[in-house]
């Protein structure tokens, strides 16, 4: 009687798993080589799916973290991107990823010939983050404002000095002498300043 039991048991958690794996639209699955991981994007919808996916981690070649978006068509398997571990490194990863027929384009590279031009978006309300290069925080915050697919424009101050010249020039503005370079990622929010960032309550102030 007990043996039944357990069988019967086995077989309904199997084919209830065996369920769920057939109902996952997208799939993500990663191939594990000698000196390199491959993520991939399994599509098992009869739809094409545009895939957003980020990996965050340590110990792994810069480009590894570049938040990417394919297209992946119906019943189909897309390779995503690599991880190749540095040399002497015990390296750690983890990803996100979301999915849709179409994502659309967050962040925004604006084309300006001064940074003065950038002024009206403070007052339209807009979500503005300035990042800077080298920044890990500032990359996962990226990530997770596409994964939740939050509206924002992101200006990398390391790479144009347009961008910077408008960072401090919306400090000086708020009169916050006290903010640095080293608080980055700051957040512009509705024109009111936001540093020092939890990210998880920070995304979760901005989906409300």
């Amino acid at each position: 009687m007990y043996k039944y039991i357990l069988s019967t048991f086995l077989f309904c958690l199997i084919s209830l798993l065996s369920l769920n794996a057939q109902t996952k639209d997208v799939e993500i699955v990663e191939v594990k080589a000698k000196k390199k991981t491959t993520f991939y994007a399994i599509n098992h919808t009869d739809t094409d799916k545009e895939v957003f996916f980020k990996i965050d981690g340590k110990g792994f070649r810069k480009s590894s973290y570049r938040p990417v978006i394919k297209k992946v068509p119906a019943q189909k398997k897309v390779a995503l991107t690599t991880l190749i571990p540095l040399k002497n490194t015990t390296p750690e990863y983890t990803y996100f990823y979301s999915f849709d027929d179409k994502l659309q384009e967050l962040n925004l590279e604006t084309t300006v010939k001064s940074w003065k031009d950038l002024d009206h978006l403070i007052d339209k309300g807009e979500t503005i983050i300035f990042t800077k290069d080298e920044c890990a925080k500032c990359e996962k915050l990226i990530g997770m404002l596409k994964a939740n697919r939050i509206q924002h424009k992101a200006f990398n101050i390391s790479k144009n000095e347009r961008y910077k010249k408008f960072f401090w020039n919306t400090i000086s503005k708020m009169k916050r002498q006290d903010v640095l370079i080293s608080s980055i990622p700051i957040a512009i929010v509705k024109g009111e300043l936001h540093e020092g960032l939890n990210l998880i309550s920070f995304i979760e102030m901005l989906k409300e």
